[in-house]
């Protein structure tokens, strides 16, 4: 396994590791009669934070794992599979975003619960990004 494909699959690693139990604990925060937002932020720093950490330690463990692969410049085939990825993540990231977008509008809620959406649109459109790019160094085309 490439270096490049270690680090697609300590992203998606990290993102699920930190966001699914984020969520899971800020649904049950949100839902209650009068949530505190102080605490969802600070929540949100703190996950934030979190996956920086996890995504760098998990970088480090993979550049350390395969030394001679990581020093590779990148070429015309990397930058291929990237634009790909790209390009399939950004659609995704931006229909999403269009139906985010649409209950903000049309349903009275709060804004704390709608931007907790449009970043599980960002998280799920790069967990998307990462698993095509797998998906190309797993073929090779």
């Amino acid at each position: 396994m490439s270096f490049r494909e270690k680090r697609a699959w300590a992203t998606i690693f990290a993102l699920l590791a930190v966001f699914l139990p984020y969520y899971i604990y800020m649904f049950s925060v949100y839902h209650q009669p009068n949530p505190n937002f102080r605490y969802l932020m600070h929540l949100a720093a703190i996950a934030i934070t979190a996956f920086i950490v996890l995504e760098c330690v998990l970088l480090l463990v993979a550049r350390k794992l395969s030394p001679e692969d990581a020093g590779i410049p990148v070429d015309e085939r990397d930058q291929l599979f990237a634009y790909k990825a790209s390009r399939i993540a950004y659609i995704t990231l931006i229909g999403l975003v269009v139906v985010v977008t649409f209950p903000m509008i049309h349903i009275h809620g709060g804004n704390w619960g709608f931007g907790m959406l449009y970043l599980g649109a960002i998280i799920v459109a790069e967990i998307l990004r990462a698993s095509m790019l797998i998906k190309q160094y797993r073929r090779g085309y």
